[in-house]
């Protein structure tokens, strides 16, 4: 994997000091944006902060990018390194606004991106972004933690009325605000040309709408420029990742992009009334297997630890000797033992190539349990799933009583 990168940032036509701060390593593969508050020169140190913690840890991080991503046990040390970068940082800020008067009050925000062979993990805390950029399409990868965010989150305002909110640049998480911060991880499959963007407030307040096609132009200094000409309110910084794979044309199917992974869980009944940023968060713990044709998924009596999405591909249900059913191209499996922790009921083979995309019951676990507006959302999703298997077990039940008495 080649990575490019370019950066830049500018005061802004209205502001007398830049409380932004960009880190950039390509040797490392780690980058960073972060914009401090906390008035004065206050702002400025917290982001300065935050960057230094990133130097601190770009050793650690190059040595896990460089292992096997899609060894759960890997893949969960890397995105621990990356919350690990904003715990050391939010503390580092808090004690020293603790000790020194002049720095009362200061935090930052932050969003990371590490990325190398392995994959690459999205960190994020406070209202700066991150955007991917495939082919034609521009995809926002966080969100913002925003008084008005979480007010929309909670249903207490409507999303038309989010851009207008009094306090809407309000935060409501922040690095530095207390000696810990709740942080959201994520895990991206990138491939070739694709194109990573994180940026401060600053810059996409003014160019959200049309941010591909500034970059496209004139780049990390042509989006700068452009904020500024749209008024320029306040600071301005992005770092633009550009990813190119020597191995893309090898088999594409051996190596799922971020987008084809959330087209295919989004369908999922658990996932239903997920947004595409909390989607996005769920991927870091759907992990995609290759079968030959013939290979077995599990058998029959083998503990029921995960559940499956068929990516591409088919497979075969069967129990014992008989055939039960087959499960083709968007289809799922394997969730009831997923949700009881039962033994598997039957026998899943592939009946050709076949790619799956699989979840474990210890990464949802965990996964609900540090991010309560995904835990809620997939609550209801349960509830309503299992009151409409329910319903139709009652509605067999009436059909069968009623065949017998005839």
């Amino acid at each position: 994997m080649q990575v490019t990168s370019f950066a830049g940032t500018d005061v802004g036509k209205t502001r007398y000091v830049n409380e932004d701060a960009f880190y950039r390593d390509d040797d490392a593969g780690l980058y960073a944006v972060a914009d401090g508050v906390g008035g004065s020169r206050a702002g400025e140190r917290a982001s300065a902060m935050f960057c230094e913690v990133l130097e601190e840890f770009s050793a650690p991080v190059k040595a896990a990018l460089h292992r096997d991503g899609s060894d759960p046990d890997r893949r969960q040390e890397l995105l621990g390194l990356v919350e690990r970068i904003f715990q050391v940082a939010s503390d580092r800020i808090y004690r020293k606004a603790e000790r020194d008067p002049s720095c009362r009050g200061m935090a930052t925000t932050g969003v990371v991106l590490a990325i190398g062979p392995a994959g690459a993990v999205l960190g994020h805390v406070g209202d700066s972004r991150a955007y991917l950029m495939r082919h034609n399409s521009t995809q926002r990868m966080t969100v913002d933690h925003t008084l008005a965010q979480e007010m929309l989150n909670q249903g207490l305002i409507k999303q038309s009325e989010l851009e207008t909110f009094p306090h809407r640049n309000v935060l409501a998480r922040a690095v530095g605000q207390l000696p810990t911060v709740r942080v959201d991880t994520a895990w991206l499959d990138v491939g070739d040309g694709d194109t990573v963007f994180l940026c401060s407030d600053g810059l996409y307040n003014n160019c959200d709408h049309d941010l591909r096609e500034l970059l496209e132009k004139g780049g990390t200094k042509g989006a700068i420029d452009a904020a500024n000409a749209r008024g320029g309110e306040d600071n301005i910084t992005c770092v633009m990742v550009q990813i190119e794979s020597e191995h893309a044309a090898d088999d594409p199917d051996e190596n799922l992009d971020t987008q084809s992974k959330l087209m295919c869980i989004q369908n999922l009944f658990l996932f239903r009334y997920l947004n595409e940023q909390e989607l996005v968060r769920v991927l870091k713990i759907v992990y995609d297997q290759h079968y030959k044709s013939g290979a077995v998924v599990f058998k029959e009596g083998d503990p029921g630890d995960a559940m499956y999405l068929v990516f591409s591909g088919g497979v075969e249900v069967m129990k014992g000797d008989h055939h039960l059913t087959t499960i083709s191209t968007g289809g799922h499996f394997g969730e009831l033992a997923f949700m009881d922790g039962h033994p598997r009921s039957a026998t899943v083979s592939a009946m050709e190539p076949t790619t799956l995309l699989t979840i474990k019951r210890n990464d949802f676990r965990a996964l609900t349990r540090t991010d309560p507006v995904i835990a809620s959302k997939l609550l209801w999703c349960f509830v309503l799933n299992m009151a409409g298997r329910l319903r139709d077990l009652s509605s067999s039940y009436v059909k069968a009583k009623g065949t017998t008495k005839r």
